[in-house]
This record gives structure tokens, C-alpha cells and sequence, in this order.
């Protein structure tokens, strides 16, 4: 999933990923080299994952998959922020490309932020680390009630992908309920990014068309 959040960022254009690199003095790289320059950066960031999951250490593995998280997260905000300044240019002659960003922003934020809430709350993620004990993030419907063939029932992935799905277009929680501070926080983030996606930069270019 990483692996595809960084593909999905190195498709946005330009303008829109390379504003975060800025050097000093004499040193002045093309655009082309100071986005290679980033990725290398997010690419070392991800190795000790590849290499913690091969050696089935748990504990490493999850503070590796947290770093490289936050910096794919660091990268999404930015993009936002630069997205949001570039409506102040002639956004009419590059309405298209508005789009196909605002729309890739708006998939990036969903793939994070499951990831996020598959990081901090999944049961299986948990063993080994130390962190089977702390309490849940989220309140899923099964957690809460006895319903039948759901006993056992331990959320995977996909309920998280849905958790972040519903959270992106209802700009709120559906079924599922944040219970610790740091689940709020990061709903907090996601539905600030998909606000701004959909009410101001997908509003402002539909209304170019």
C-alpha cells in the first residue's frame, strides 16, 4: 500500500510536490532533480520496512511503517497547501490538471489514512509490539453488541479503508466511532484535507467549466 501512495505522489504534477525542497547558497537543481531528490528520500524512509517485514520483527517493522507514514502524511499536506495557492494563478488555462490533482489528493488522503487507523488500532498489527493490551481507537459496530457469526470478529484492512472512505465524503465518522485522542486527531486531519479537496478545490474548478 505504501508502495502504491508513492506512486500515486509522484504522479501529481510538479508545482505541486516539489515546493517543500529549497536550498540555499549556490546550489540551484532543476525541478527534475530535486523530485528524484525527494523520492530517494521516501524510497530510504521505506526500505527498514521491506527489511523489518523479511525479518518478521514486529515491533521495528510497526515504528518503521509509523515513519514512513508521517512522511507520505508531510508530503499529502503539503501538495494540499500548494494546491490551494496555485488557485491564486490563471487556474482557467490549466483547469484539467486542477482536477486530476484535486482528484489524486483526494485518493492519496483515503490510502493514508487508512493506513493510519489500520496502524493504531488493528489487532493483528498489535501482536508482538508490546501494544496488545492498550485500548481500541475505533468503535466498530461488532465491538459493541452480540451479533450473530460476529463473535470473533477482528477488523482487517478493508474496515479501515471503509472507515477512511466514509470519513472523506460524510466529513464525519458513519458507523464507526473515534475513542482515543489520537484517532480523533487523525480524522481531524483527514476530514480537513477532503473538506478542502472537495468544497473549495473541486467546487472553484467545476466552476471554471
Amino acid at each position: 500500500m505504501v508502495l502504491v501512495i508513492l506512486a500515486l505522489q509522484n504522479a501529481l504534477s510538479e508545482d505541486i510536490t516539489l515546493g517543500i525542497m529549497h536550498f540555499h547558497g549556490d546550489l540551484d537543481l532543476s525541478g527534475q532533480a530535486k523530485r528524484l531528490i525527494w523520492n530517494a528520500t521516501k524510497v530510504a524512509v521505506f526500505l527498514p520496512v521491506v527489511v523489518f517485514w523479511f525479518l518478521d520483527r514486529r515491533e521495528a517493522l510497526w515504528k518503521a511503517v509509523v515513519v514512513s507514514n508521517a512522511l507520505l502524511t508531510f508530503d499529502l499536506m503539503v501538495s494540499t497547501s500548494l494546491l490551494v495557492a496555485n488557485l491564486a494563478t490563471d487556474a482557467s488555462a490549466r483547469v484539467s490538471m486542477l482536477i486530476r490533482d484535486t482528484m489524486l489528493v483526494m485518493l492519496i488522503n483515503l490510502l493514508i489514512f487508512s493506513l493510519w487507523y489500520w496502524i493504531a488500532d488493528s489487532p493483528r498489527l498489535r501482536r508482538g509490539t508490546g501494544r496488545e493490551k492498550e485500548p481500541w481507537d475505533f468503535l466498530f459496530p461488532q465491538r459493541m453488541s452480540c451479533i450473530p457469526s460476529y463473535g470473533d470478529w477482528v477488523a482487517g484492512y478493508l474496515d479501515y479503508f471503509y472507515l477512511a472512505f466514509t470519513a472523506s465524503f460524510t466529513f464525519g465518522p458513519a458507523d464507526t466511532l473515534p475513542l482515543s485522542r489520537r484517532a480523533k486527531a487523525l480524522m481531524i486531519l483527514q476530514v480537513g484535507v477532503s473538506v478542502i479537496n472537495i468544497v473549495v478545490l473541486a467546487g472553484y474548478a467545476l466552476s471554471i467549466l
